[in-house]
């Protein structure tokens, strides 16, 4: 289950991530349990008064490919990029999670609800499943069409483990299967960072659980609004 850490609003300032970066490092065993989040990068103050969290240099991913099992999306690219001009938010998680899971996806919902309406239109939610064994296609898109239109959502899911790992490290993202109890059901531990990928790959903003939905949509209008946009150099990580 996620703590009372992982709860809390996101800290400003560099003051403020080398304390969040200290206690996680103080907290490494603790970093996954039953549907926990993970841990904060290591970031600078970025421009425009951004609450989310940036890492010098920041993640490319933009050649990172899962399918998408949404039939209904207009768009049905497997890579994690944004649409022109747009963002891609993703989130690493399952659909038997009991509360951060939910909680997450709700909160994307009444930050996308508080943009204006062109601006919704940019944006993107992404879900990738780390529980492909009990979200089969049809479950994982039951699931994400309660917090976001059926055709505006991508649902990242693949059956290869060794697959979906190569995305997480892409990501520093991370999963564990917890042991079965006796009814056969389990937790799944997970970072629950969600990214904000531009339609470089480039993952521009990165927002721990609890950031809250106001801060998120404060964030994505900065983020829609940068011109020019912060350049990117190397490859994906």
């Amino acid at each position: 289950m996620a703590t009372d850490q992982d709860r809390s609003r996101p800290l400003k300032g560099t003051a403020g991530l080398r304390l969040a970066g200290t206690i996680v490092a103080l907290s490494a065993a603790l970093l996954f349990g039953g549907c926990g989040s993970g841990d904060s990068p290591e970031a600078s103050d970025p421009p425009n008064e951004i609450a989310g969290m940036t890492r010098n240099p920041p993640l490319v991913v933009g050649s990172a490919s899962l399918p998408n099992v949404n039939p209904g999306r207009k768009n049905r690219g497997t890579h994690f990029r944004a649409d022109k001009d747009g963002l891609m938010l993703v989130f690493f998680g399952y659909t038997f999670c009991p509360d951060v899971c939910p909680t997450t996806l709700a909160d994307l919902r009444l930050a996308l609800a508080e943009l204006a309406p062109s601006e919704r239109r940019q944006v993107e939610l992404a879900m990738v499943t780390v529980d492909p064994k009990r979200d089969s296609a049809r479950v994982l898109n039951r699931y994400v069409g309660h917090f976001s239109p059926r055709d505006s959502f991508a649902a990242f899911r693949t059956g290869n483990p060794d697959r979906l790992a190569r995305i997480e490290d892409q990501f520093k993202a991370a999963h564990e299967l917890g042991k079965p109890k006796a009814d056969g059901s389990y937790d799944v531990a997970h970072r629950a960072q969600i990214y904000a990928v531009d339609d470089r790959g480039v993952v521009r903003v990165e927002w721990p659980f609890g950031a809250g939905f106001e801060a998120i949509a404060a964030d994505i209008e900065n983020l829609l609004g940068q011109q020019p946009r912060p350049s990117v150099s190397g490859n994906d990580n």
